[in-house]
């Protein structure tokens, strides 16, 4: 054990159920990220235009990423046991600094996941429904879009409430989520088969938003953000405008009134490129992921650096930041002489305030009784 001089004791622990600590919030992540993907390639599959091919076929990447989405959501209640078990052992909430807690950090990952089966269940469901309502299209029936419609109105409020009640990826949740909502709701309201373009509005509106936030993230964080990161976040702006585009042409060229040639085969074209845009994004994001498990999270490192950067404009405040020190343990590094990019992981922070004048009066005046007393 090691002793600080302030008394608190550290526990330097590196063992295999250490290791384990964040494994359920990284299997969530997964699953996330592995949805968006194998959606990308269901829109390529899409908008590639086979006539003779069944839409349970083109719905291919869906199921199969559904099913890993799941067996990964499933894996992620168990994915930190290990280290819940070593901390009930040890009889704390967590094990050292730099690791998450039990009560505040794991558990809640752990009911996430619960919630998040039930969630892909829904999914699940809603895409079997549209893909045998477009089944029964294609094959001459004539079918009602009520059911797979409401399933989905289902889900995007959930995808919504996600969203607000949770800051992590809140806009990305918000903005699908209403955007698919907003599709659900001109379906069954607007007469008879809609035209296409109109339910292609709300996402160019989503993938503006969400264009206009990671442009508003990178200019907040880049002066915490090492080189790759920087650069990962610009190859997001670029892809994201791509898709952007691609969502803008599909409109355009479905549009009676301003197609312009083939709009089928322009369309077409057009979710190919906005698919492979998805799949880009996610790639993107779980190297930007690996950037953070590496260098920390960005939220801990905007906080260190407000910190750091606070304005002494009262004589109060001047007083007490004059007197306050970062401590940064672990491989984390702030120093008032550090320029942007050059932050290194890290795990511990402290914050070591002054000592209080008081305190330092007694110790000084029984110091001098000391000699008296003798």
């Amino acid at each position: 054990m090691d002793y600080e001089p302030d008394g608190t004791q550290e526990l330097l622990i590196d063992s295999a159920q250490e290791r384990t600590a964040r494994r359920t919030e990284h299997l969530l992540l997964a699953a996330r990220l592995s949805f968006f993907f194998f959606h990308g390639l269901l829109i390529i599959s899409a908008s590639m235009g086979f006539q003779e091919v069944s839409w349970w076929l083109i719905f291919t990447p869906a199921w199969l990423g559904d099913t890993i989405c799941l067996v990964l959501v499933v894996l992620s209640w168990f994915g930190s046991c290990p280290y819940v078990q070593s901390c009930l052992q040890e009889r704390q909430a967590r094990l050292g600094d730099a690791n998450p807690s039990i009560l505040t950090d794991i558990l809640p990952d752990i009911v996430m996941g619960i919630l998040s089966l039930v969630y892909m269940l829904l999914a699940l469901l809603a895409e079997l429904l549209l893909c045998r309502y477009l089944s029964e299209l294609s094959n001459g029936f004539d079918a009602a879009p009520v059911a797979p419609v409401v399933v989905f109105m289902l889900v995007s409020t959930l995808t919504c409430c996600r969203g607000v009640c949770i800051f992590t990826s809140s806009v990305l949740f918000c903005c699908i989520g209403l955007a698919a909502l907003s599709t659900c709701v001109l379906v069954l309201a607007l007469p008879g088969q809609p035209t296409p373009w109109v339910l292609f509005v709300p996402w160019a509106a989503a993938v503006l938003c969400l264009l206009i936030a990671a442009v508003c993230q990178l200019q907040r964080c880049r002066s915490i953000l090492c080189r790759e990161e920087v650069l990962l976040r610009i190859l997001e702006l670029v892809v994201l405008t791509l898709v952007l585009s691609s969502v803008l042409v599909t409109i355009v060229e479905l549009a009676p009134s301003v197609a312009v040639g083939d709009g089928g085969r322009y369309a077409g074209i057009a979710g190919v490129v906005a698919g492979t845009g998805i799949c880009a994004l996610s790639a993107l994001h779980a190297r930007m992921a690996m950037a953070e498990s590496r260098f920390g999270a960005v939220s801990e490192r905007l906080l260190i650096a407000e910190m750091s950067c606070q304005d002494p404009g009262t004589s109060l405040r001047s007083s007490v930041i004059s007197g306050v020190g970062l401590e940064v343990g672990g491989d984390l590094s702030l120093s008032a002489r550090s320029g942007p990019g050059s932050w290194r992981s890290g795990r511990m922070i402290r914050v070591v305030g002054p000592p209080d004048p008081e305190v330092a009066d007694a110790a000084t005046s029984a110091e001098a009784s000391e000699p008296q007393q003798m």
